[in-house]
């Protein structure tokens, strides 16, 4: 290490260039990391220095240099060239809010006497020849796609080469830009100067220059940027692109190099597909880790033992040295992990895919989505890899049902079963199993766990300790909307509710016979049991329905008829879900429909996951027995 000491924005960018490495995490700031260095240039004094934090560089090396064909001109000039090894993450923010204050400026103002091109030249990019040759003096490597979105879409410059991929990391470097377009948009010129003044001069970096190559990977892994640790994903990245330059045979250079390229090419992939839904990006250690489980052997032995094994047992120098890992190796796990991820997204994602042409890969995997995964996922992807569609959509079905009547019914531990299901996702992605054998297996697991006392016993519990019975199920959600599915198929019409907003909204749940029941329409019916016996019928199973919008502020404790067609004739259960159109034919409503409607989703529940139930079994898990009884000994009960 040498040079260490104390470097204002402005002086940095004195006849220097940066790129930051491939073997780097990109831009990876959130919302409370921009805030963070925000308040902090909100809060400077006039003249008064602020300590940013350090940077990190190593000198590109004459030879390197020369492979930068897009900046070797500037580099001619007697520019420095610098790859940026810690601290990228509070440069790429200046360098973005330098940006956002160039487009705040009109083209004929200057803050501190600088004009606008002037600023541009110094801090983003300098041209040569009228404009065609450019050199960035911030940015990423070549093929990153993060260069191309910084260069397109951040500093607002054309490209030749821009394909429009976008990743995890591109978002991010757009969510900053917005994040202080938004914070200088009613800046005047004097305060927008202020703000220029602080960044450029008052901002000031611990700058350490690292000699030796091998130490930057080394010394990559020990840093972590301010408030944002680094994924295993991103250390692994950084740890195979090391083990490229431990192979020192002559014979290995080309496969050595050409691997370093493949390695850069499968986490572009990866970064590409992990963020692809904007909305709902995929979390980087969460797909490690099932690929790892799927590739590797499964072992609960501790905590995060998935990064201990790949990166202090499997993907070591020391294995390298030893002759126990070579480049082959670490291809074939780079390929696994590049055309792996492409599952993974549209397991997580299946409405994105637009392969499935038939839509039974997405039909059943909206249901394991809605269900949660489980121990599923790493068999899932071995699958989609290793079988045909058909067998697919079989095993599909079978973990449907296992997750349905294991943990939601039988109410079993959430790890029930999940080492095998580990060890039968590594069999199968190596072809040392095949998906009709797991799926024989995986039927009898289901039948050997299934156990309808459990759901009985939780759901008399629901009653006795939380007053609420069937719906203080946690699946409730999940069976209405099958039930509602399964009428929706049989009347051959379009969906009427969607599981997005059905879902997430908490009063599309409704008591047809309601909680505060006091008017002459309810009380004819209902007024003769006892308060417990009317919160039995209240909250069973047969007394709930699936709306397809919100309609409990407008249906409240309203008579069944006025649920049926509101006074206004716009709202009600007759132009709602295929469930509310099917509780609308009945003309009214007491305990008998409630029973009866509980009878026939439970003959559902056994037909759709194979429960064998008989009517005996269903008469006890509606806890409804005292109807029974008070139709034999009491005349006056009308039921």
């Amino acid at each position: 290490m040498a040079q260490n000491n104390l470097k204002s924005l402005f002086e940095i960018f004195e006849n220097r260039i940066y790129r930051i490495p491939d073997y780097q995490r990109g831009y990876a700031w959130g919302s409370s990391q921009l805030g963070d260095f925000w308040e902090d240039i909100c809060n400077l004094q006039n003249d008064r220095p602020h300590y940013t934090g350090v940077l990190t560089l190593e000198e590109v090396d004459a030879e390197r240099a020369k492979k930068w064909e897009e900046e070797y001109w500037i580099i001619q000039k007697g520019y420095k060239a610098y790859y940026v090894v810690d601290g990228q993450q509070r440069l790429t923010t200046a360098v973005i809010l330098m940006q956002v204050i160039l487009e705040k400026m009109a083209d004929d103002e200057t803050l501190l006497h600088d004009e606008k091109e002037e600023i541009r030249k110094k801090y983003i990019c300098q041209y040569k020849s009228g404009g065609i040759l450019k050199a960035y003096l911030f940015g990423y490597e070549k093929d990153n796609p993060s260069y191309e979105y910084l260069k397109t879409r951040i500093f607002n410059e054309g490209s030749n080469t821009n394909h429009d991929v976008e990743t995890l990391y591109t978002k991010k470097l757009q969510d900053a830009k917005e994040f202080f377009v938004r914070k200088i948009k009613n800046l005047d010129l004097g305060n927008l100067e202020e703000l220029y003044r602080k960044v450029t001069m008052q901002l000031k970096f611990n700058i350490f220059e690292i000699a030796e190559q091998v130490d930057v990977f080394i010394a990559f892994e020990t840093m972590n940027n301010r408030g944002k640790r680094l994924s295993t994903l991103e250390l692994l990245k950084n740890r195979l692109i090391y083990l490229t330059t431990c192979f020192t045979d002559e014979d290995d250079r080309d496969s050595t190099y050409n691997l370093r390229n493949n390695i850069n090419e499968c986490w572009k992939t990866v970064y590409e597909y992990l963020g692809k839904n904007k909305n709902d990006p995929l979390d980087d250690d969460t797909f490690l880790l099932n690929h790892w489980i799927m590739y590797f052997e499964y072992t609960r032995e501790k905590a995060n033992a998935y990064a201990d094994f790949l990166l202090n047992e499997h993907f070591t120098s020391k294995r390298v040295m030893l002759g126990l890992l070579g480049t082959n190796d670490i291809q074939q796990y780079v390929s696994s992990l590049q055309d792996t991820v492409k599952q993974w997204f549209f397991i997580n994602n299946p409405d994105f895919n637009t392969e499935d042409a038939n839509g039974n890969h997405k039909y059943w995997l909206r249901k394991l989505k809605r269900l949660h995964f489980g121990a599923f996922s790493p068999l899932i992807m071995a699958a989609l890899q290793r079988s045909d569609s058909d067998q697919v959509i079989k095993l599909l079905i079978e973990m449907e049902r296992y997750i349905f009547v294991v943990f939601r019914l039988s109410q079993k531990r959430s790890n029930t079963g999940d080492t095998n299901f580990y060890k039968q996702a590594l069999n199968l992605y190596h072809g040392k199993t095949n998906v009709r054998t797991i799926i024989k297996e995986m039927r009898s697991n289901t039948n050997f766990h299934m156990d309808v006392s459990s759901f009985k016993k939780y759901i008399e519990d629901r009653y006795k300790f939380d007053h609420n019975g069937f719906y203080g199920w946690s699946s409730l959600k999940y069976f209405l909307y099958e039930y509602e599915l399964s009428l929706q198929n049989q009347a051959q019409g379009d969906q009427k509710l969607r599981w997005y907003s059905f879902n997430k909204n908490p009063d599309t749940i409704e008591h047809i016979y309601p909680h505060v029941a006091s008017g002459d329409c309810w009380q004819s019916s209902f007024g003769d049991y006892s308060y417990d016996q009317q919160r039995y019928l209240l909250h069973s199973l047969g007394n709930l329905l699936a709306l397809s919008r919100s309609k409990n502020s407008s249906l409240k404790n309203s008579c069944f008829t006025d649920k049926k067609v509101q006074s206004d004739g716009n709202k009600g259960y007759f132009n709602g879900s295929y469930s509310e159109i099917e509780v609308a034919q009945n003309e009214d409503w007491g305990p008998e429909e409630i029973y009866k409607r509980g009878q026939k989703m439970l003959a559902f529940m056994s037909q759709r996951w194979n429960l064998n139930l008989n009517e005996n079994i269903m008469k006890g898990l509606l806890f409804l027995d005292f109807l029974n009884e008070d139709s034999d000994t009491s005349s006056s009960q009308a039921i």
